[in-house]
C-alpha cells in the first residue's frame, strides 16, 4: 500500500497532551484515498497506547521507541526518518496542534514546491499570545529564520530532507538548510501550526537562554566551517535576540514567546 504521508512526533512526557495533538489529526479535513501514516516515536519508556485515539480509516499509527531515555527530538526525529514510508513528511510535537485545513494545504503545497511552511500560532492556557509568519506572509526565507527567532514545521519531501543533529533547535538547523536551498518557501494562508506552552516547555526550563545559546553557536561555528555564511547570520542573530531576552526576562518574568510577542506588536 502506498504511503502518502508520515507524520513523526516525538513523545517525552505526553501522556496529559498526546491524545489532544492526535485528535487535531483525526480532525483534519483531507481527501479519504490519502493513506497516513503516524510515527510515535517513545523517548521515555512509556506505554501509551491506552491513550491513543481511534484514527480515521486512512490513518495508520507506528509505535517506535528510542534506545534509552530522553535521547532528545534530535534523535528520535531521524528514527522517524529511517522508518517512514510516505512521499511527504510532517512535523508534529507531541503537545502542539494543528489547525482544520493545515494537513490538506501543507501537503498541496509540498507536492507543488517540495516544501511548505504554515504561520505559527502560540498559545500559554488556551490563550493566543502571538502569530509568526514570514515578513512577507506570502512566504518564509531564509532571513526570517534570523528575524523570527520561533519554530516553523516543515512539510517536505522525503527525498530532500536532512538527519536532524543533535542538539537544541535542530528543527530550526534544518530549517535553515532547507530555506538555504531555496531562498524563499509559500506559505499557507488562513490555517496554522499551534504551539502549546506548557509548565514543562522547554523554553521555560531553568537554564534554557544559556542552553540555546550554546546550540546556535554551535550552528554558528559549523555553518562558516561550511561557508554558510547565510545560515551562520541567522544563527548570530538569534543569539543576539536570545541576550536581548535574558535582560527582559529579568524584568518581565514571561516566557520567551511571550517575549518575541511584544517585541513584534511593538
Amino acid at each position: 500500500m502506498k504511503i502518502n504521508i508520515s507524520i513523526i512526533i516525538p513523545v517525552y512526557k505526553a501522556v496529559n497532551t498526546l491524545k489532544k495533538t492526535l485528535d487535531s489529526i483525526n480532525n483534519q479535513k483531507i481527501q479519504s484515498e490519502k493513506k497516513i501514516e503516524i510515527l510515535l516515536i517513545i523517548d521515555d519508556g512509556t506505554n501509551y497506547r491506552n491513550i491513543v485515539p481511534k484514527m480515521n480509516k486512512n490513518m495508520s499509527i507506528r509505535f517506535l521507541k528510542t534506545d534509552g531515555i530522553k535521547t532528545g527530538p534530535g534523535n528520535a526525529r531521524n528514527i522517524g526518518l529511517s522508518k517512514a514510508k510516505g512521499e511527504y513528511i510532517g512535523f508534529l510535537d507531541a503537545d502542539d496542534e494543528w489547525s482544520e485545513n493545515y494537513l490538506k494545504k501543507m501537503y498541496e503545497l509540498a507536492k507543488k514546491n517540495g516544501l511548505s511552511f504554515a504561520p505559527t500560532r502560540v498559545y500559554k492556557n488556551n490563550k493566543l499570545i502571538g502569530e509568526f509568519e514570514g515578513k512577507n506572509k506570502k512566504y518564509l526565507s531564509i532571513n526570517d529564520i534570523g528575524e523570527i527567532p520561533c519554530s516553523f514545521h516543515p512539510f517536505v519531501k522525503r527525498s530532500i530532507i536532512n538527519k536532524f543533529e543533535n542538539y537544541r533547535s535542530q528543527d530550526v538547523y534544518n530549517t535553515a538548510i532547507l530555506l538555504n536551498k531555496k531562498n524563499k518557501v509559500e506559505m499557507i494562508q488562513n490555517e496554522y501550526y499551534k504551539l502549546n506552552i506548557q509548565k514543562e516547555s522547554v523554553t521555560k526550563e531553568k537554564g534554557f537562554s544559556i542552553k540555546i545559546d550554546q546550540a546556535y553557536k554551535k550552528y554558528q561555528i559549523k555553518s562558516l566551517k561550511m561557508k554558510n555564511l547565510k545560515i551562520s547570520k541567522i544563527f548570530a542573530l538569534r543569539r543576539i535576540k536570545n541576550k536581548m531576552y535574558v535582560k527582559w526576562e529579568q524584568k518581565n518574568k514571561k516566557s520567551f514567546y511571550e517575549y518575541l510577542s511584544e517585541e513584534k506588536n511593538g
